[in-house]
């Protein structure tokens, strides 16, 4: 009941936010959580986590995977979240975008907008990339949630994290999460063959684990509360990746 109220109180929130935009005539802020500006001669990305688009974003996720991975959908603890991670201080292995500024009342972030490529899960040298990130992010004690690849670039040959509103402390089976996602995401990027799959998996596997990644959220990655993301996958390259993990565990 407590979980059903929970929940209810969340759609409540949304509900009320969006009446709050139409009557104010604002859909344009609909449109996107992040705008790039430009300021000084220099580009800018300016993120408002009360974006009613953030809320709808997160709300599905974190009612239908909410026992996969704790999402949060409020604002605050967005934010909170995503400058925690971005203000860490200790990452070596990849960068993250510089924060210019922060409003704790408008719950905006304003930072240094990155040139970069997009990480491709189709591509050897992206995924032994995104092993490597992700190792240290977990090792650091940190899990993100949200994986997909847009969140990530290669500016150069430097590997950057420009996302991280989902992230949270590191558990074991968060880790797993965050390895199934993109298990999931290569499964995409390679739909049409299930040994391109299991190639392009085992080295993403391979860059995590040497990298210092979790090996028991690793092989937590087939488990039930990862059974939703995994009934997205081809069931061939579902039976691939846990080919490709008994090799390591």
């Amino acid at each position: 009941m407590s979980l059903i109220k929970e929940i209810s109180s969340e759609i409540n929130k949304v509900i009320t936010e969006l009446r709050k935009v139409l009557a104010a005539e604002s859909l344009d802020i609909l449109i996107a959580q992040s705008e790039i500006r430009e300021v000084g001669g220099r580009k800018v990305v300016v993120k408002k986590f009360t974006s009613e688009i953030g809320l709808l974003k997160w709300l599905p996720p974190a009612i239908f995977l909410r026992a996969s991975y704790p999402f949060a959908i409020a604002p605050r603890e967005r934010f909170k979240r995503e400058t925690k991670f971005m203000e860490f201080g200790e990452w070596s292995g990849f960068r993250v975008p510089r924060i210019l500024s922060t409003d704790e009342v408008e719950l905006v972030v304003v930072r240094e907008y990155v040139e970069g490529e997009v990480v491709r899960c189709d591509r050897v040298a992206d995924v032994r990339t995104l092993g490597k990130v992700l190792a240290e992010v977990h090792s650091r004690g940190f899990s993100l949630g949200d994986v997909k690849p847009t969140n990530f670039l290669i500016s150069g040959s430097v590997p950057y994290v420009i996302d991280a509103e989902q992230s949270t402390r590191f558990r074991e089976d968060m880790g797993s999460w965050d390895l199934v996602v993109v298990a999931f995401f290569i499964s995409l990027a390679s739909y049409v063959g299930t040994e391109k799959f299991r190639d392009l998996f085992g080295e993403f596997s391979e860059s995590y684990l040497k990298s210092g990644g979790s090996r028991e959220s690793y092989c937590g990655i087939i488990s039930p509360k990862n059974a939703v993301m995994l009934t997205f996958m081809p069931l061939p390259n579902v039976l691939a990746l846990s080919d490709v993990k008994k090799a390591y565990c």
